[in-house]
């Protein structure tokens, strides 16, 4: 498996990615959270509806108080995964008429991780962004 470490994407810059691009697609963005800020990754409005982003990366910023490597390995993968279900259910069951999503950079080892359990996202009405750094969705 190849890897480019200097390829690999952070949370935040998922977020800001992903948020770009939803505003191409006309969403109004409301808030984003970046580093180790609490709240939603992503919150957009576009025609009276509300998206909820939950945003993952594939390495820690580089000022994160908690990196300890690189780059997130499988278990840390599927851990953040699980985090991020676990809050979108919660929020899910609060606020049934939102729009959910989870994002994760499109990068070789997340895919191989968890790549083929996303498509049963769409069982549970979470939508799924894999997110490029040239900006593609």
């Amino acid at each position: 498996m190849k890897n480019n470490w200097d390829e690999k994407l952070t949370e935040d810059e998922v977020v800001k990615i992903l948020s770009e691009q939803l505003e191409k697609e006309g969403w109004e963005i409301i808030n984003q959270c970046f580093g180790q800020t609490k709240g939603h990754d992503i919150e957009a409005e576009k025609n009276g509806k509300t998206l909820i982003i939950e945003a993952k990366g594939a390495k820690a910023n580089s000022y994160s108080p908690t990196k300890k490597r690189d780059f997130f390995d499988s278990n840390q993968i599927k851990s953040h995964f699980g985090r991020a279900l676990v809050k979108i259910m919660s929020d899910l069951n609060k606020n049934p008429k939102n729009i959910y999503g989870i994002a994760h950079p499109d990068d070789e080892l997340i895919k191989k991780t968890i790549g083929n359990i996303v498509p049963q996202l769409g069982k549970l009405n979470i939508n799924h962004y894999w997110v490029k750094k040239d900006d593609k969705i």
